[in-house]
């Protein structure tokens, strides 16, 4: 009997991208740290030295799964925060954005699900940059809509906080149209 031997490495046809939207999935609904490398592996149907080779570590694999959905976020935020037309414009548009994301996957916002949940500090603080950047973008949107700095910054702050309600609502399963119909009281 000849002995065959198993090929080595990645699976022929291994989609690296499909794989970082594989780990997207497992990370919004379980957080960084619910999510080892051995579900990794089995999700992405891949050994441990594949999943090393192609991403390089766990980290490295978030960290991209982080840059997809930011830039996924952007595409929807980016445009609503220059289009706002007064502070309550901006308000209801980026909150109903924010729902109609949140919705889309059932997990919330991937960014402040792990802000709250890792133990990891460095994580942390690189998830607290990533929301503060989107302050900013808002808050300057407000100045150039003639509002003072403390009040542009108080404005941020109710929309900020909004989202992370609206975030942990949409993860513990509240319906989306629930959502919605509260933006109007």
């Amino acid at each position: 009997m000849i002995a065959t031997q198993k090929p080595r490495g990645r699976p022929r046809g291994f989609d690296k991208e499909a794989g970082v939207e594989t780990a997207q999935a497992l990370f919004a609904a379980h957080g960084y740290d619910g999510v080892g490398v051995a579900e990794l592996c089995s999700e992405l149907g891949v050994k441990p030295p594949s999943l090393y080779a192609a991403y390089g570590s766990k980290r490295a694999l978030f960290d991209q799964v982080v840059a997809r959905y930011s830039a996924a976020s952007a595409e929807v935020f980016a445009p609503l925060i220059a289009a706002a037309t007064s502070p309550s414009d901006l308000r209801k548009k980026i909150l109903e954005a924010a729902i109609e994301l949140y919705d889309s996957t059932g997990h919330g916002c991937l960014i402040l699900s792990n802000l709250t949940s890792t133990e990891d500090t460095d994580l942390r603080a690189e998830m607290a940059a990533k929301i503060e950047e989107r302050r900013r973008a808002m808050a300057e949107r407000l100045l150039e809509l003639g509002l003072t700095e403390q009040d542009a910054r108080d404005h941020v702050m109710a929309i900020s906080i909004a989202m992370m309600g609206l975030s942990a609502a949409a993860r513990s399963g509240i319906q989306r149209e629930t959502l919605l119909r509260s933006l109007d009281l």
